[in-house]
């Protein structure tokens, strides 16, 4: 179920927020100019988000995209939302990083992370939700994403601090993000890379 593997993801964002030493939080990632902690900083909202967004109403707007692979494609297109809002984001966390503590970040893990996991055992699923202020898509699918950027940026973290990956992210956190982007890259070159059968572009399907 998609609410056990974003409980799964954010609970070990919580252990690691715990565990990080103060030097720990301050060593440069494999994102170029980014440390530990914008990283964490990068990821600590989508708790607040979550529990935000399914206490809302749902948006008086059609959904614009009801696969979380197809929204990710949309956003991944040269020149598209990705890309216009590559800087913002990191300009974002390395802003909020120098104004936040270690512990109010990583109370969004411990406190708010657990509250909205609850919320959303009680939610419909099927409803649909903002998603970054241009989309529209079912609360579902959001969620895909959410466990998604969870896996792929604990792997920065862990990367950096030379800890084993998957780590505790393996079992269905890990699932959901290998089909996620999967389902994201273009299917027959997919396909055929895998099997040894064509040399086709295949990666990668997002940065």
């Amino acid at each position: 179920m998609i609410i056990d593997a974003l409980d799964q993801t954010w609970q070990v964002w919580a252990r690691l927020g715990g565990d990080l030493t103060e030097d720990e939080w301050t060593r440069p990632t494999r994102l170029p100019s980014w440390t530990v902690k914008d990283v964490y900083t990068h990821c600590s909202p989508f708790p607040s988000a979550t529990l935000a967004g399914v206490e809302a109403p749902s948006p008086d707007a059609p959904v614009s995209h009801d696969d979380a692979a197809d929204l990710l494609s949309f956003m991944q297109r040269p020149g598209g939302v990705a890309e216009q809002s590559a800087e913002l984001l990191k300009e974002s966390a390395t802003t909020r990083s120098q104004t936040m503590s270690t512990d109010e970040l990583v109370a969004q893990f411990t406190t708010v992370a657990p509250q909205a996991i609850d919320r959303l055992r009680e939610a419909d699923l099927e409803r649909t939700v903002h998603y970054g202020g241009f989309a529209v898509v079912p609360a579902r699918e959001a969620l895909r994403i959410f466990v998604m950027e969870g896996v792929v940026h604990y792997f920065d973290i862990a990367a950096a601090l030379d800890r084993d990956m998957p780590g505790p992210m393996a079992g269905e956190a890990l699932k959901v993000t290998i089909r996620l982007l999967a389902e994201t890259a273009d299917p027959v070159a997919l396909i055929d890379a895998a099997t040894g059968r064509g040399d086709a572009p295949v990666f990668p399907v997002m940065r």
